[in-house]
């Protein structure tokens, strides 16, 4: 080899090198725009409200006029009182579930309690609202439920795949009829398919209501002794974990002033809670 022969690197190694130092100024470059960028959207998600909604009526309908309801109502109302934006995000009920999980939404309504959710959602006190499972029977014919033994000579209507209370949901000596939907239910009843169905007050009240069926549907006498508190839930992942004592402050009192009544009587009101809009119900 002739003495004055440099020893260049060879041209692949060179470019490959020169390609990695350009990666690692790109990397550098985008890891500072994301902080920057994150720093910037920290203050807007400060004012913002972000809360999710699946379409649970009345609690959340979503028609021509767009989402309203007793949680629309009162979530405005409390994005109002803590000066935020409220930004809502549809999503189905699992979906949303996994938004407050991952704290991609702030708020999620009509919550109630497991102790599966509490690892991840933050309950706020009091609740504002309550459901229950109720027996619906058609008017005019000699059905009396008056007790849980009643069913036993019954048919049975009840929505697929639905929990609601012991031991209806595991008696299999029970005459059970399914159906896909609360409203399908109601029309079996009506028709005298089955003889009495069961599902949420809340959703089935707002059926019959909006329906024009309360002369020709009424609750039986007999009511399980269960029910499910409806409650705001803050994800434990969200900036308003600072604030869960004044969204409490509010709760409260949103229902001494009668503001939580007054929107149930508007949309559900067959409910206890609509009961007080001049006296409001003391708060628990």
């Amino acid at each position: 080899m002739p003495a004055h022969r440099k020893f260049d690197l060879p041209k692949r190694p060179r470019q490959l090198v020169g390609f990695i130092l350009l990666a690692a100024i790109i990397i550098v470059w985008g890891v500072a725009i994301t902080r920057d960028a994150r720093a910037q959207s920290e203050p807007l998600r400060q004012g913002q409200l972000r809360a999710a909604f699946s379409v649970w009526e009345p609690f959340v309908i979503d028609d021509a006029s767009g989402p309203h309801g007793i949680d629309m109502a009162i979530l405005t109302e409390l994005s109002h009182r803590m000066s935020k934006v409220l930004v809502l995000q549809p999503c189905p009920w699992r979906r949303c579930l996994k938004m407050l999980e991952e704290g991609d939404i702030d708020v999620l309504s009509s919550f109630a309690y497991t102790a599966e959710r509490e690892k991840f959602a933050f309950y706020i006190k009091p609740a504002y609202s309550r459901v229950s499972p109720v027996f619906y029977v058609r008017q005019g014919k000699n059905t009396q439920i008056s007790q849980y033994n009643d069913l036993k000579t019954l048919a049975v209507g009840s929505v697929v795949d639905s929990r609601y209370f012991e031991p209806f949901d595991s008696d299999t000596s029970l005459n059970k009829f399914e159906a896909s939907s609360e409203m399908l239910l109601l029309r079996m009843l009506e028709a005298s398919r089955v003889d009495v169905i069961v599902g949420s007050d809340a959703n089935v009240d707002f059926e019959i209501r909006r329906n024009n069926l309360g002369d020709i549907i009424r609750k039986a006498d007999f009511r399980p002794d269960h029910h499910n508190d409806i409650h705001i839930a803050i994800s434990r992942n969200s900036p308003l974990m600072s604030q869960t004592d004044q969204i409490s402050k509010v709760i409260t009192d949103l229902r001494e002033e009668g503001f939580i009544a007054r929107v149930h009587a508007r949309y559900w009101p067959a409910s206890d809670d609509a009961k007080y809009p001049d006296n409001p119900k003391p708060t628990e």
